[in-house]
């Protein structure tokens, strides 16, 4: 992954300057790191991709909580958890996305044992380290959404989620590819409050509180065509430096692919 030069704003990926979510990592087959910056908690998770098979310590701050409903509601997902007076800034657009707070600035794969690099920061690897986590693909237009989403009412097992029920519900994936000033790519994920129109759609950007509008300003009725564009700010504000660049460096987010989120079977760190 490309060395940052400056600061980042991240929706999906820990930024290198927090050490609120800074993992850390032992030698190969050594112990797992009982050592942390800031959080209460340290989670072992073993790493096998990439190699070497190593243990790495993960910040968390509260115990995970599931949510159990559905609708636009941050007050009560997951007992309030994506509030400021609680662990919104420990919670990003995948814990979001998958209504569950795990606490810990999760990342799609890393339950699994995967770890996202520049290699892997793409629409294919993250789809599937989230297939890995548990969520589902469904496709690339709202018409596979529905056809998903009347199979599976049809097809809902009786007793586990009851019959016609969707027993979750869908999300959807951007992607920002690394580039100019050092920017080393990001993913967001927004998700769908509605599970009978599905034109309804909410996100979390990074450790911002939760919102029903993208980017612009704008009511999400399709992540497919809303605004995914960031300004992060002057490439280089410092005039005493030999790159000073006063330019905005634009970042864009672009539509991938839409994923259902069962309501059990994820689990996400």
């Amino acid at each position: 992954m490309n060395k940052a030069t400056r600061q980042f704003k991240f929706s999906g990926m820990a930024a290198p300057q927090n050490l609120a979510h800074q993992i850390t990592e032992t030698a190969p087959n050594a112990a797992a790191p009982d050592e942390h910056y800031l959080a209460p908690i340290t989670v072992p998770v073993t790493i096998t991709n990439p190699a070497p098979v190593r243990v790495i310590g993960i910040p968390q701050y509260s115990p995970t909580v599931v949510g159990g409903t559905s609708g636009y509601n941050p007050p009560e997902d997951c007992d309030g958890n994506f509030m400021s007076y609680k662990f919104q800034p420990h919670n990003n657009c995948y814990a979001y996305g998958c209504n569950i707070t795990s606490n810990t600035f999760p990342q799609p794969g890393r339950a699994s044992g995967n770890l996202i690099t520049a290699a892997t920061l793409n629409g294919p690897s993250i789809r599937h380290f989230a297939e890995q986590d548990g969520l589902i693909y469904v496709g690339t237009t709202l018409d596979d959404i529905k056809a998903f989403a009347q199979k599976r009412k049809a097809t809902s097992p009786h007793g586990l989620i009851g019959a016609g029920a969707l027993g979750g519900h869908f999300v959807a994936l951007m992607i920002s590819p690394a580039g100019d000033a050092n920017w080393p790519g990001d993913y967001h994920w927004a998700r769908c409050d509605d599970v009978v129109n599905f034109n309804s759609w909410s996100q979390k950007d990074g450790g911002d509180q939760v919102t029903n509008f993208d980017f612009a300003g704008n009511l999400i009725q399709d992540p497919a065509v809303a605004n995914w564009t960031v300004n992060q700010g002057p490439v280089q504000p410092d005039k005493s430096q030999p790159d000073y660049n006063p330019d905005d460096l634009i970042v864009e987010y672009a539509f991938y692919c839409y994923m259902f989120v069962p309501d059990t079977g994820v689990k996400i760190i």
